[in-house]
């Protein structure tokens, strides 16, 4: 039963220890200039702040983009717009998606291949954004954004209607330069693939 219990909490406690700490960063020796937690609804607003004021690269490393056509005043679709503006401005910005394998079936379907930000991915590509998927063969589970080599943004926080308006997400931004070359050296490593 406590497990049951648990497993329905979508706080994690991983999520408040690893904020805590980054919260407290500074009192650790860690080299960040500024943190700001960005809980529930304190992220959408800061994470459109630091895109509108974007002047140099983005590098958005993102589980899921569930945009719905219909919904274009949604804030996930509002977010995806703040890249393609982005982009118009001159801004070099990458976006990397998840697509993988559908490891936890059987039989036929354990070989499809999942994609769960096709909107957002023909969005962003038609409006000329360099945009990718993960290989099949890796799950990115990653949250990430680095804006300018200066700001990163990480943490629980997928850009859907459910995590930006409903569900508890835990989520930071962290001002450092060192912190953000330390996400760029490992997520430029990611592989990226376009469909056919």
């Amino acid at each position: 039963m406590k497990y049951l219990k648990y497993k329905t909490n979508k706080f994690s406690i991983t999520a408040i220890f690893a904020l805590f700490i980054l919260y407290n960063a500074s009192s650790f020796g860690l080299p960040a200039d500024d943190v700001i937690p960005l809980v529930d609804s304190d992220y959408y607003p800061q994470v459109h702040q630091a895109l509108i004021a974007a002047k140099e690269s983005i590098l958005c490393v993102m589980y899921i983009s569930d945009i719905n056509p219909k919904y274009k005043q949604g804030w996930e679709y509002n977010l995806v717009n703040d890249l393609i503006n982005a982009h118009r401005r001159e801004v070099a910005v990458t976006v990397i998606f998840d697509q993988n394998i559908m490891f936890w079936e059987t039989g036929k379907k354990s070989k499809k291949t999942e994609r769960k930000s096709d909107d957002a991915y023909e969005l962003l590509k038609k409006n000329g954004v360099p945009v990718y998927y993960d290989s099949v063969d890796r799950v990115t589970h990653s949250k990430v954004l680095v804006i300018d080599d200066y700001i990163t943004i990480l943490g629980s926080t997928n850009w859907t209607h459910s995590a930006l308006r409903k569900n508890h997400e835990a989520s930071v931004l962290i001002k450092s330069r060192s912190v953000a070359e330390a996400f760029l050296e490992k997520l430029r490593m990611i592989s990226k693939y376009q469909p056919k």
